[in-house]
């Protein structure tokens, strides 16, 4: 199995054993609204209540797919991510999906 499909297959895996309420589509949304303005991993780790390891699974997943960008600030050296215009598709999308439930 490639990497990419392994780590979905993980992420399936663990969305329909161990998180409750919360789905893996649910969770890449609440990242990429995390990351909307740049964020650290470690604040979307927090924000998110994931794990280090899915974290990392969920950002790497997230930025084969070109909805977040690593970038890097001229005024600091640390990796942040910041969701790109796919990643804002994503979450519109989301958006009118979940409208659509809410208004039954």
């Amino acid at each position: 199995m490639s990497g990419e499909l392994h780590i979905i297959d993980n992420i399936l895996k663990q969305s329909v054993t161990g998180w409750g309420n919360r789905d893996w589509i649910d969770i890449l949304e609440n990242i990429l609204e995390t990351c909307e303005n740049g964020s650290l991993k470690t604040h979307v780790k927090y924000r998110c209540n994931l794990g280090s390891q899915k974290t990392a699974q969920y950002m790497q997943f997230l930025q084969n797919h070109d909805l977040v960008e690593s970038v890097r600030s001229s005024s600091s050296k640390l990796q942040m991510f910041k969701t790109t215009k796919t990643g804002k598709r994503y979450v519109e999308a989301y958006k009118q999906i979940e409208r659509i439930f809410k208004e039954r």
